[in-house]
């Protein structure tokens, strides 16, 4: 079913579903200890931007080759992260800007290249 749903679809709504859960709610301080560097919410972040950046490059690989793919995939999640933080901090005062969420943003870009790549290799080797 959700192979018949264009992957750019997917992304945007994707994208609407962090933008809503990155502006509402209430904002939580800054980390002030090491457990607090290594989190749910950091998880939550690396989990919702590996899920953009996969179905972003699931977009682009119909129109491109797969390093390329990657390399708009991994931008436009990356940018994506910056400006939802940028967002939160500029418009909503309960909400606060977070380098570690910028980074846990980019670690799950990062990890769902990784994961495609794998995919892309497994795939390439059972034709093989």
């Amino acid at each position: 079913m959700i192979n018949k749903i264009p992957s750019f679809l997917i992304a945007g709504l994707w994208a609407v579903f962090i933008l809503i859960a990155s502006t509402v709610g209430v904002g939580m301080n800054l980390p002030s200890t090491m457990s607090d560097i290594i989190s749910w919410d950091k998880v939550a972040h690396a989990f919702v931007y590996f899920v953009l950046a996969y179905f972003l490059f699931r977009g682009f690989q119909k129109r491109t080759s797969n390093q390329k793919s990657n390399i708009y995939a991994f931008l436009i999640s990356a940018a994506y992260g910056v400006l939802m933080e940028i967002i939160q901090y500029s418009f909503f005062p309960n909400r606060y800007f977070e380098f570690l969420d910028i980074l846990a943003n980019i670690v799950g870009a990062i990890a769902s290249l990784g994961f495609i790549y794998f995919l892309i290799t497994k795939k390439s080797q059972s034709y093989g």
